[in-house]
């Protein structure tokens, strides 16, 4: 809870603003958020089948009552962070690819009773954090030195 609090103090979004939008509690929502990427680590990986970072231990956030915990391997030296004006190549797209067809394989290969509804609680999560993201991106373009040359 320290580090989220943290991270509202410094960052230049307004969270009540996002309650008030969303009709849920910033701490509810995150909360959500958290408990859907452990489900996803603790019951999906294993079965899709494709390059997923080690997840040591997950632990549900229970708001007001237990922290919660998503301890994973240290991506550094096996992963690289993309500026969103660089390029990937062919090849990697080709990778992408086949790592998403072999996903959607094996999850449809599967005993339906496995993933079928247990899912869908958050299918409009993506939605609600670029609600989240969208008012700090005037001061970013401004920090980066992008303002004005964004793409439209």
């Amino acid at each position: 809870m320290d580090s989220m609090n943290e991270v509202k103090e410094k960052s230049e979004f307004d969270m009540e603003n996002f309650e008030k939008a969303n009709k849920k509690d910033k701490y509810i929502f995150l909360a959500e958020v958290h408990k859907f990427e452990c489900d996803f680590y603790n019951n999906l990986t294993t079965i899709i089948d494709v390059p997923c970072p080690k997840v040591f231990q997950t632990r549900e956030w229970i708001v007001k009552k237990q922290e919660g915990v998503l301890h994973m391997e240290d991506l550094t030296l096996r992963g690289k962070t993309l500026m969103f004006f660089e390029n990937i190549n062919l090849s990697q797209v080709k990778c992408v690819i086949r790592h998403l067809a072999h996903m959607h394989k094996n999850i449809l290969s599967i005993d339906p009773a496995i993933w079928h509804g247990k899912y869908v609680t958050n299918q409009e999560t993506l939605a609600d954090c670029a609600q989240i993201f969208a008012p700090m991106e005037p001061s970013f373009l401004r920090r980066c030195k992008r303002e004005g040359n964004q793409i439209k």
